[in-house]
């Protein structure tokens, strides 16, 4: 545990992680399943082509209007949501390995909670119950945490980004041809 400033987060990471948990929410929610089918109704939308901007994070009560988004919206709706019934939960920001091949990658917001010392991932986004909410233990490998805030708002930094940026480095070498 660290503090990590917002904008560590990422690009479109620009207020402080209170201000999502802030103001009314229209969608009622009493349970993880609750959660799970609000979320099946969303639509999976990049921000260039919603906002026509590369990275831009919508409150929770914007995406709740919208039910459009990508990534960050839709585990920061589920990260407060999870909060809201009182889980244990943490929004992350990392990497996420793409069908398995290990050079096929991109920057990604998952959430993970836990039940009775069982930490479980939510991937918000995904489009069924299955691939949304999974034993942490099962897709661990796939995912490279660089940031993490809890629902007290303490942050995290994990060694993941360290090695990100390490790697994002020789990739550059290679390509310039610098070493």
């Amino acid at each position: 545990m660290m503090r990590v400033p917002t904008n560590a987060f990422g690009p479109g990471s620009r207020q402080d992680f209170a201000l999502y948990f802030e103001g009314e929410s229209c969608v009622r929610v009493q349970s993880i399943d609750d959660i799970v089918a609000w979320l099946l109704d969303c639509e999976y939308v990049t921000d260039a082509d919603l906002f026509d901007r590369r990275d831009f994070w919508q409150h929770p009560s914007v995406f709740e209007q919208l039910r459009r988004g990508d990534c960050e919206d839709f585990a920061l709706w589920a990260w407060r949501k999870l909060a809201e019934i009182g889980m244990d939960a943490e929004f992350y920001v990392g990497r996420v390995a793409c069908g398995g091949e290990p050079d096929v990658d991109r920057q990604h917001a998952w959430v993970v909670y836990r039940v009775n010392r069982t930490d479980f991932l939510v991937e918000p986004a995904a489009r069924n119950r299955q691939q949304m909410i999974r034993p942490l233990a099962d897709v661990k490998d796939d995912y490279v945490p660089h940031f993490a805030v809890n629902r007290r708002f303490d942050t995290c930094a994990f060694v993941g980004c360290v090695l990100d940026s390490y790697r994002d480095k020789q990739r550059r070498l290679r390509f310039t041809g610098r070493s």
